[in-house]
């Protein structure tokens, strides 16, 4: 809802601009659109399905994927000229997990910290002030750290949809309870999701993720 209502704002702002420059007379050359390009970051949920995302997000214009396993939030912030330089229109992130169980961060700290997620949104916005990014939510899976330190997933999600729903270039994609069967959180998810590692995704995985970005992004309804 937040990126219809943005492009509405623009598209009300450019016509404004164009009534108030015929009214004084004044021609000026359109300058092209921008091209569409969704570019996908993170860490290796994405990165590992490098081989298949691009015919399962069939539709998603110019799709690009340049995530990197085992990185988190302080890679992809001082790393921002790797997205800068894809210019892209979309911007679509895997982060957070690694933060967590890497790097034994709290949710707070992996939200609000320093080199943290919210400071990693804000600096690719500043980059790429043209994208719009969609942030997915952490995902509880049964490996061993991960879910010993569920509660704080808990919180750095809690804490990234506060700050996200506060801005309009920015909205989280829900993925945090995505692979349980059941409403049972108490229990670790359905392991048919994962490989063995219980943390990676397996097949089965990737059609849930493929089903929730294609609706995030709107591949279904063009």
């Amino acid at each position: 809802m937040k990126k219809i209502t943005k492009v509405v704002c623009v598209a009300l702002s450019l016509v404004g601009i164009l009534a108030a420059g015929a009214a004084c007379g004044q021609t000026e050359a359109e300058e092209p659109p921008k091209e569409e390009k969704v570019l996908m970051i993170g860490d290796s949920l994405f990165d590992l399905w490098k081989p298949d995302c691009y015919t399962a997000l069939e539709g998603a214009k110019n799709l690009t994927n340049i995530a990197v396993g085992g990185t988190n939030s302080i890679y992809w912030t001082k790393g921002v000229k790797l997205v800068k330089i894809e210019d892209p229109t979309e911007i679509v992130i895997s982060i957070g997990t690694n933060n967590i169980a890497d790097l034994r961060q709290t949710g707070k700290e992996a939200a609000e910290g320093e080199f943290g997620i919210q400071q990693m949104l804000q600096t690719l916005h500043e980059n790429c002030p043209d994208a719009y990014i969609y942030l997915l939510t952490v995902n509880i899976c049964g490996e061993t750290i991960r879910w010993e330190m569920r509660e704080e997933i808990r919180t750095c999600n809690a804490l990234m949809r506060e700050y996200c729903a506060k801005y309009d270039w920015v909205e989280i994609v829900e993925t945090e309870y995505a692979f349980y069967d059941d409403d049972d959180y108490t229990q670790k998810p359905n392991p048919d999701y994962f490989v063995a590692d219980y943390l990676h995704f397996s097949a089965r995985g990737y059609i849930v993720l493929k089903g929730i970005l294609r609706e995030a992004l709107g591949l279904d309804s063009q």
